[in-house]
């Protein structure tokens, strides 16, 4: 017989979502018994080493999901803290023309300008949001900077949620200082010390109506040990909140479809990626793009026209050895120019479709079951285009790209790039498209013929399931999702709470 717990609250995930959920209801109710169940190993900033080798174990599948037909590669960390404790801090509010979309197309009232200004405001006090200054632009963001100006595109500050950075570069390793203002260093000390519990290394199989099956695994070597033995084991609560990430939240629903006699087919449906393409100039000079911050500076400019942003990015020697094109010699001769390197990040604005999910195989795993479509193809490419130009008005004298009928671009074929970067050159099983940023499968709505979740979250057709975490994106929220997920987390805490 399977041990088992009682508790008040589960919550299932660290994360952006289910340690801010957390936050929110511990705040106004000390005597609750709450507990976290995170399904990757408690690893603390000393465990940090910023080598690529071992801090990529921070993820799921060590890196990368990759899609059913290997078309993306989609990135989420596996850790105490989720994916907040391997993203750079890029913080965003959500666009307000999808603030509207999602009021008006999925009655999600309560996200009116008052309500969402109020509580970002609110948040990004509290996670200390902010410009960096222009002295701690890199070489990489000064020439993404002037590459744009020079061909008239506005190019804005990002916002970063950092505090004393020490500006070590490789943020998507883990932040060695604390100074990233995720999880790890915000809500979790904060409600742990209102007595709330955190179990690593378990991996929730299923749930049922006030119940979680879960599975505790060994802890990994050089992380800190279980507070209880490996083997199976059952937690009961009032409130279940699922806050396991997109790739995991609607894959433990379709385990539990049984247990729960859920028939709603929206589980899993809706995915979004935000798909991206990295993509890198070889500049005749040593940039350093992996010294200082990565990122500093973005254009929007192409939004609302073509629908895609482009941001400065830098990224480690092995996932930038992914994103570049080539294989053998020329591949190693074009490594060779990593210090002289200077990188855009593409992330292209996809449609919410019926079609795009997450699934799961014959043993309860994840399948990304996701396709690129025709429109999300033609931003990608316009993506592109635009990219290369930035790139040899920075003063490139290579770029690498894919989708292009050669490789490398040189400066002399600026005046020709629309031929040369088509969509009949985009082989997408040849091509590094990656995401860090899925959204959908258990989308909200007032409409239970079209969503998952009702408007507090709560999973239709049961009493005591909810999901909050960026699963409940009824569409793409069309930039990087953090504040987004906060936004909706502490909507749901607010509610929730007021049930006990």
């Amino acid at each position: 017989m399977k041990k088992s717990f009682e508790f008040d609250v589960i919550v299932v995930g660290s994360g952006v979502g289910g340690a801010t959920f957390t936050d929110y209801v511990t705040r106004n109710n000390p005597d609750l018994k709450i507990a976290i169940l995170e399904s990757g190993p408690h690893r603390v900033k000393e465990n940090f080493n910023q080598k690529e080798i071992d801090m990529t174990a921070m993820y799921f599948n060590r890196g990368a999901v990759l899609s059913k037909n290997l078309q993306v590669g989609v990135a989420a960390g596996n850790t105490l803290g989720g994916s907040s404790a391997v993203y750079t801090g890029v913080s965003f509010r959500p666009p307000k023309k999808v603030m509207k979309n999602w009021r008006d197309d999925f009655g999600m009232d309560f996200l009116s300008e008052e309500y969402v200004t109020r509580s970002l405001d609110e948040i990004e006090k509290e996670i200390s949001v902010h410009e960096l200054p222009k002295s701690w632009d890199n070489d990489n963001n000064k020439l993404f900077r002037k590459g744009a100006e020079k061909l008239g595109i506005p190019v804005k500050r990002l916002k970063i949620n950092t505090k004393e950075c020490q500006q070590q570069g490789f943020c998507n390793l883990g932040c060695t200082t604390g100074a990233k203002q995720g999880t790890l260093e915000v809500q979790i000390p904060k409600i742990l010390k209102r007595g709330v519990k955190i179990f690593c290394n378990t991996k929730v199989v299923s749930v049922e109506e006030n119940k979680v099956n879960v599975t505790v695994q060994d802890a990994p070597d050089g992380t800190l040990s279980n507070s209880m033995e490996s083997g199976d084991y059952q937690f009961k609560a009032k409130k279940i909140i699922l806050a396991a990430g997109v790739l995991n939240t609607p894959a433990i629903l379709l385990r539990s479809v049984s247990q729960l006699k859920l028939k709603n087919k929206n589980i899993g449906r809706y995915l979004t990626l935000h798909p991206a393409f990295n993509v890198n100039g070889i500049h005749s000079k040593d940039v350093f793009g992996f010294k200082g911050f990565p990122k500093t500076v973005y254009a929007d400019h192409f939004s609302a026209s073509d629908h895609f942003y482009l941001e400065t990015s830098f990224y480690f020697p092995g996932v930038t050895a992914k994103n570049n094109q080539g294989y053998g010699e020329s591949h190693q001769d074009i490594m060779k120019s990593y210090s002289k390197m200077m990188s855009i990040l593409i992330l292209a604005h996809d449609q919410a479709e019926f079609k795009n999910r997450i699934n799961i195989d014959e043993n309860g795993n994840t399948i990304v079951d996701y396709c690129i479509n025709p429109q999300t193809k033609e931003i990608l490419i316009k993506a592109l285009q635009e990219a290369v130009k930035i790139f040899f008005a920075a003063g490139c004298e290579k770029v690498l790209v894919p989708a292009s009928k050669k490789n490398p671009l040189i400066k002399k074929d600026t005046e020709f790039i629309n031929d040369l970067i088509s969509e009949k050159y985009l082989n997408l099983f040849k091509t590094p498209l990656s995401s860090a940023h899925p959204q959908g499968g258990a989308r909200m709505g007032t409409d239970p013929l079209k969503a998952v979740c009702d408007t507090n979250g709560k999973v239709y057709g049961t009493n005591s399931i909810y999901v909050c975490d960026a699963s409940l994106f009824p569409t793409s929220v069309q930039v990087n999702p953090y504040e987004t997920v906060m936004l909706l987390a502490k909507w749901i805490g607010e509610n929730v709470m007021n049930k006990f």
